[in-house]
């Protein structure tokens, strides 16, 4: 649908998008005036400050500064007798919101921010056009507890409180109150900052002329990482703002909220059917398809290229779908293995594709993709920020069974994709999935699926003699043969066979770069010269290690540069823009193994202790109760920063104390912080502090994992201190009936308790029969118990948990 306010491209882009709940809405002041609450219409600022002047009985004339006025008013009573507070009750709860406001509810927001204090918003979702609500509405305060929405919900935050709140330090209007909200502790305030420079966002109803906080946000700007624009409406626009707003990465709009809206609106069918096939009324829509399309994406443009022309599938980048539509790819072998067992006769079918760095896993994913459209079907692509919805997800496979979900970065939900598959087996619902994993976490997978129409195939890093030809061939006809460019044919393939030994990194890093791939991340990496754009990239690098992209937020608060700044480093000749793509407001090295690599070749310690601390930091605010359950990204990164193991390796032992202290006051709630300083420590002698620790973590949230890592620390502090060696069965008993408990607490294919058990019991029996010449009969029992309980268990379906088992099974013998 042409329109005057911009491009048919930005229009259909963005349309696409809000089909697909990729978009959040701003609301400012101006949004409200059009609500009746019960004494009238509602007043802006310069009225409302003249209105409360006049009922708070203040001198003069306020000139419409609704700051200074609601300061003053705080400590004043009207002539009724009203507080501040029931002033503001009366004036702004049970408004009416205006008709275009039925449009307003009928686009599936991600988020809704509004600078408002009334309920009009409430109203229209709740009463006024319920029937219109593509979504269900939860509301919230800038006060109140993280939350995380669900697919078929939409929060709406209010940024500056609510009429009806019962403090008057909730309401934001005074320069002290914005100051306080914006540094409070797992503020909302904060969230918002960090959501808008990664979130495409409408604006409607923004004067930017008494809203500090919203200005301070948006004159930050943002960095474009897509196609989705940001836009800004306003009725009128100077060119001066014009030209302000986009220098913001912002649309400007000139039109009124009604009217753009209605135009939304009205497009908005055609877009839906265009994304559900199946849908014969858009007006209607099932909150299913909504839920399932905010977080599973179709995979099918191919467009990405268009907005980065720096990438280069040839030089090692991470491969996007235009690569494989531009057949820039060369056949793989396992490729055709993959897609037969994706289009099988069998209902439910998950394909597990693993490999070490640069085999061409995603590759490989996206070439299935690309076959399966070909034939009709729809891939879609998980958005990692979003916990999948089963229930949503179910309804969609049922109503589309010609479908194939990806998942990049399995691990972190496998639990959950596991549970969707046994229930749409139980259903009758054809299940396909493709979970792409690291080597390193594809025993997550595999464990998962047990049992589950599961089928693993690992990508080999040696290419094979068909793969060879196929990949000279693609070059050749490309122009990208580098050094091989001019010799023979033999010459060519014994460049991959036998100088490469049929390595498919090591001879395309080489290729066309004689120093190689790894010299030249490493150079590239030496002349960035500023400590900003250094830190940039350590950042990028460390969460790309953890598997995931660094938000745009995150990226711009370790650093400490302006997004608009970033920006333009990102999209200018410098040198971090070679080594770093923006994606769906996110940073991502041009390919995931920059990361790990660069890690261990060129960080300090020291940078790495940086750069972890400050992300650490930046993601406490938005880690929550609810945070945890939803698994939300935030978590997910924390979860592993947290890690002691991992900080070892990176940081040194030595560095670990310091790292945890620093965040003490950030997450002295959290339970996983206390474990993990209670192992790092534990693990280098340090049992006091460490059983401390171990036991913080139990009155955080007395669960399997806090009570097997207090048993874990106990064992260790009881046979350093000669527990067995002093006939302290005693000892061993009471970790016993820590672990006992965590057992029984713990999901019934976990395997941590029993391992913990038998490891440290049979070093303890091994201590205390060398010692004493035998080993206790109640440590015999406890052994039997254990292993009898094992032997019934679930966990025993894992091959890799078997091969343990019986390891610890032979050593017990022996001993015994």
């Amino acid at each position: 649908m042409p329109t005057p306010w911009m491009s048919d491209e930005q229009w259909d882009s963005m349309m696409r998008a809000i089909t697909e709940s990729k978009y959040q809405l701003l609301l400012g002041a101006g949004a409200g005036l059009d609500s009746e609450g019960p004494l009238g219409p509602l007043p802006g600022g310069w009225d409302l400050a003249q209105e409360m002047a006049t009922a708070f009985s203040l001198p003069g004339n306020p000139r419409g500064n609704l700051r200074q006025v609601f300061s003053m008013a705080k400590s004043r009573v009207t002539a009724d007798g009203q507080n501040v507070l029931a002033y503001m009750a009366d004036r702004f709860a049970n408004c009416t919101a205006p008709s275009w406001y039925a449009d307003l509810v009928s686009i599936p927001w991600r988020y809704i921010w509004s600078l408002n204090i009334d309920d009009s918003v409430e109203n229209a979702y709740n009463k006024q056009f319920a029937d219109h609500a593509a979504k269900e509405l939860v509301s919230v305060s800038w006060t109140d507890s993280h939350r995380v929405p669900s697919g078929h919900q939409v929060i709406l935050v209010h940024l500056h409180g609510v009429a009806w709140t019962k403090k008057t330090d909730d309401l934001v209007f005074d320069i002290s109150s914005y100051l306080y909200a914006a540094t409070h502790g797992h503020s909302w305030h904060n969230i918002f900052a960090d959501s808008y420079l990664e979130t495409p966002t409408i604006i409607l109803g923004a004067s930017l002329n008494d809203e500090i906080d919203l200005e301070h946000v948006l004159e930050k700007g943002r960095v474009q990482g897509g196609s989705e624009p940001s836009v800004i409406v306003m009725p009128t626009i100077d060119d001066f703002d014009k030209e302000r707003f986009r220098e913001w990465g912002l649309i400007p709009v000139e039109a009124t909220a009604e009217e753009f809206l209605a135009e939304v609106r009205a497009g908005w069918p055609d877009y839906f059917r265009q994304a559900d096939l199946s849908a014969d009324d858009p007006g209607r829509i099932n909150p299913n398809v909504l839920s399932f399309l905010s977080q599973w994406h179709p995979i099918r443009t191919g467009t990405e290229y268009r907005f980065d022309d720096r990438h280069d599938f040839y030089a090692g980048h991470e491969p996007l779908y235009s690569d494989i539509l531009r057949d820039l790819d060369s056949h793989r072998v396992l490729t055709d293995s993959v897609f037969r067992e994706v289009t099988s006769d069998e209902q439910q079918k998950v394909i597990c594709l693993t490999g070490s760095a640069f085999t061409g896993k995603s590759t490989i994913a996206l070439r299935v993709a690309k076959r399966l459209v070909e034939r009709d079907w729809t891939p879609y692509l998980l958005d990692p920020e979003l916990r999948p919805s089963q229930e949503a997800t179910l309804w969609w496979l049922r109503q589309h069974p010609r479908t194939l979900l990806i998942v990049e970065g399995a691990a972190d939900f496998a639990s959950d994709l596991a549970d969707m598959a046994l229930l749409a087996e139980e259903r009758g619902i054809p299940f396909k999935l493709l979970a792409v994993e690291r080597r390193s976490r594809a025993r997550e997978v595999r464990r998962s699926f047990a049992g589950v129409g599961f089928t693993d195939a690992e990508v080999s890093d040696k290419l094979k003699d068909p793969e060879v030809e196929a990949l000279i061939r693609k070059l050749k006809g490309h122009g990208r043969l580098g050094i091989v460019a001019d010799a023979g044919h033999t010459d060519q393939v014994e460049y991959f066979t036998r100088t490469h030994r049929r390595n498919l990194f090591s001879a395309m890093s080489n290729l066309e770069e004689a120093d190689g791939f790894r010299t030249r991340v490493r150079t590239g990496y030496s002349r960035l010269q500023s400590e900003t754009e250094r830190a940039v990239f350590q950042a990028v690098c460390i969460t790309s290690a953890l598997g995931y992209g660094l938000p745009i937020g995150a990226a711009a608060s370790v650093c400490g540069l302006p997004a608009n700044e970033l920006n333009a480093l990102l999209h200018s000749d410098s040198v971090l823009a070679d080594f770093i793509r923006v994606a769906g407001g996110r940073l991502h090295p041009r390919h995931r193994a920059f990361g790990s690599y660069l890690l261990e070749s060129s960080f300090s310690a020291q940078e790495k202790y940086d750069v972890t601390l400050k992300l650490a930091q930046h993601y406490g605010v938005q880690i929550s109760p609810a945070a945890i359950a939803s698994r939300t990204f935030a978590y997910r990164m924390v979860r592993q920063l947290l890690d002691h193991e991992m900080l070892t390796v990176w940081l040194g032992k030595e560095r670990l104390d310091a790292w945890y202290e620093a965040l003490q006051e950030t997450y002295a709630w959290n339970a996983r912080y206390w474990e993990q300083r209670a192992l790092g420590a534990s693990k280098r002698g340090r049992h006091a502090p460490a059983t401390s620790w171990a036991r913080h973590a139990i009155a955080q949230r007395r669960d399997a994992f806090a009570l097997n890592t207090l048993a874990t620390v106990l064992f260790r502090r009881y046979l350093a201190e000669g527990g067995p060696e002093h006939n302290r069965t005693e000892n061993l008993l009471e970790v016993t009936a820590y672990l006992e408990e965590a057992r029984a607490m713990a999901a019934e294919d976990s395997e941590y308790p029993y391992i913990t058990f038998f490891k440290y019991t049979l070093e303890w029996a091994d201590r205390a029969k060398r010692a004493n010449g035998s080993i206790d009969k109640r440590i015999h029992r406890r052994w039997n118990d254990w292993m009898y309980l094992v032997n019934i268990s679930p966990i025993t379906r894992s091959p890799e948990v078997r091969d343990q088992l019986q390891s610890f099974r032979r050593k017990w013998l022996m001993l015994a």
